[in-house]
């Protein structure tokens, strides 16, 4: 009988993920393992795992190094997010890293509907609204439409641009910022969306500008070392004075003394995010319970269209891990590159 592959999920966080590739594997791929454990405990489960899901855990150059010398072969994520994994100890220790592409699986859509979700909570003012209800008032709060708002969308990916799809269909004005140069035709890479101005994030005076004029500022980029804290004090006091900030990207973008700051001198508005600087978020933080800010527990892909293909993704992947007629495939992969797994899913 072939050995069982065992893939761990590191965490018992996005738990509807462990219980979608579970059901998955069971019914369609007999010889997979899947097992999760407490983000605490991985270092005693991941030499035994062929397979890691990092979730959230943070997965440092001593527990890679710990899983290599056992069984670890990939570190996979149930999602785009690699910045808690040491790449360069995977490289050491020759053990691949992957993410599963958003615009692939419903992800990218399924953020781009939060983020639409946290604009009209900021711009309708969601905390006042619930104030409103527990005290019996009428007619108040009196928020703002999105029809005619300004938002700008920091990140121009698979997320960033089914916001601006989904957002364009409200009635707003939009404008886009990017770390990467846009195409020099101006209509190739908008994906049908009409822009009002694009800017390069390198380009401190455009940059500003847009951010200036955005009624709302929705971050959707990736994160990493050269943006973290980025959402600081230069960042928020370059946008309009009583602004909304959304956030769906990630939490390490804040800075949050900053945020705090700026949300107590009116300079920001009000803030929605799904995502903070340290999650499980603390309840009691002064940010979290600010009257103007507006949190939500990370849900931003969490549906279950798009967990259940990703569910397959993993379930597929844990699976050609373990087929050595897949094993030429699997070790072509470039050691030290992220890999994006374009895995076409079939019914």
């Amino acid at each position: 009988m072939p050995t069982k592959t065992r893939v761990l999920f590191c965490g018992h966080e996005f738990a509807d993920g462990y219980r979608h590739t579970l059901e998955r594997a069971s019914q369609r791929y007999p010889h997979l393992e899947i097992t999760v454990c407490d983000r605490l405990d991985v270092q005693h489960h991941i030499a035994d795992a062929d397979v890691a899901v990092p979730l959230m855990t943070r997965l440092d150059a001593a527990l890679i190094a710990r899983g290599a010398r056992g069984s670890l072969k990939l570190i996979l994520q149930f999602g785009v997010g690699l910045e808690g994994i040491d790449i360069d100890a995977a490289t050491r220790e020759r053990v691949r890293v992957a993410r599963i592409p958003s615009e692939k699986t419903g992800n990218a859509v399924s953020t781009a509907e939060m983020a639409c979700y946290l604009t009209l909570a900021a711009r309708r003012r969601c905390n006042q609204m619930a104030d409103s209800v527990a005290e019996r008032r009428l007619g108040t709060p009196t928020g703002a439409a999105l029809l005619g708002s300004r938002v700008c969308i920091v990140g121009w990916g698979a997320i960033g641009r089914a916001v601006a799809v989904r957002l364009q269909a409200f009635g707003c004005a939009l404008s886009a910022a990017r770390a990467s140069t846009w195409a020099e035709d101006g209509v190739s890479d908008r994906c049908g969306v009409i822009l009002d101005e694009a800017c390069v994030t390198s380009d401190d005076e455009g940059y500003k500008r847009i951010l200036s004029r955005a009624d709302v500022v929705c971050v959707c980029c990736t994160q990493d070392e050269s943006n973290r804290g980025m959402i600081d004090a230069t960042f928020l006091h370059s946008m309009k004075r009583g602004a909304s900030l959304v956030n769906v990207a990630r939490g390490g973008l804040f800075n949050r003394q900053d945020v705090l700051d700026a949300l107590n001198s009116g300079q920001l508005g009000y803030l929605a995010s799904d995502v903070a600087w340290s999650e499980p978020v603390d309840p009691n933080d002064a940010l979290v319970n600010h009257a103007n800010a507006y949190f939500t527990p990370h849900v931003g892909g969490v549906t279950h269209d798009s967990y259940k293909c990703m569910a397959e993704i993993v379930s597929r992947v844990g699976a050609a891990v373990a087929d050595v007629e897949h094993m030429e495939h699997i070790d072509d992969w470039p050691m030290g590159v992220v890999e994006t797994l374009d895995i076409q899913l079939v019914n």
